[in-house]
């Protein structure tokens, strides 16, 4: 399948959303971290590699795209109406964009909602039987996980304090 309006995006050498897809996969040694590691001490950096990666990606991809695209004129972007963004995921490149934003910030959120559960004392029974599911639901479907994990889970989590003294 070929993709209309796909091109290349400058400051990525040349490189359109198709060929960068397959990086939005390193996403997934975070999530296992997260799932499988998440006491192991060296998951909390180990887990930011993978969301700085793409917010550099995301960064290089937005900018090429407003400034240097064969169409490019940033001022022509409306991030202000629903027609704007409509627009905007029109363009392959845009859609990419989008995605990478999305996989930032749904790691970042799981990386959070991992950690603060480690912190609060959250044992490996819970973890597995709890903040699991809450955490597929953060990589699925983003902020309905983190609004389970912060309107039903948290509340009954030790506070930070308690759960170090412990």
């Amino acid at each position: 399948m070929t993709l209309e309006g796909l091109r290349p995006l400058a400051l990525l050498g040349g490189l359109n959303a198709a060929d960068l897809w397959p990086t939005i996969n390193l996403c997934l040694v975070s999530w296992l971290l997260f799932v499988f590691a998440p006491r192991w001490k060296h998951t909390p950096t180990v887990s930011l590699i993978a969301p700085l990666f793409h917010a550099a990606l995301y960064s290089l991809s937005a900018t090429s795209m407003m400034f240097f695209g064969d169409d490019a004129n940033a001022s022509e972007i409306d991030f202000g109406s629903l027609e704007g963004i409509v627009t905007l995921f029109k363009d392959p490149n845009g859609v990419f964009v989008g995605w990478v934003h999305y996989v930032v910030y749904d790691a970042l959120v799981g990386r959070w909602i991992t950690m603060d559960s480690v912190e609060r004392g959250a044992g490996t029974a819970l973890h597995a039987l709890v903040i699991v599911p809450v955490l597929f639901l953060a990589l699925m479907f983003g902020p309905s996980g983190w609004l389970l994990y912060m309107a039903v889970v948290r509340p009954f989590l030790l506070p930070v304090a308690k759960a170090k003294s412990s």
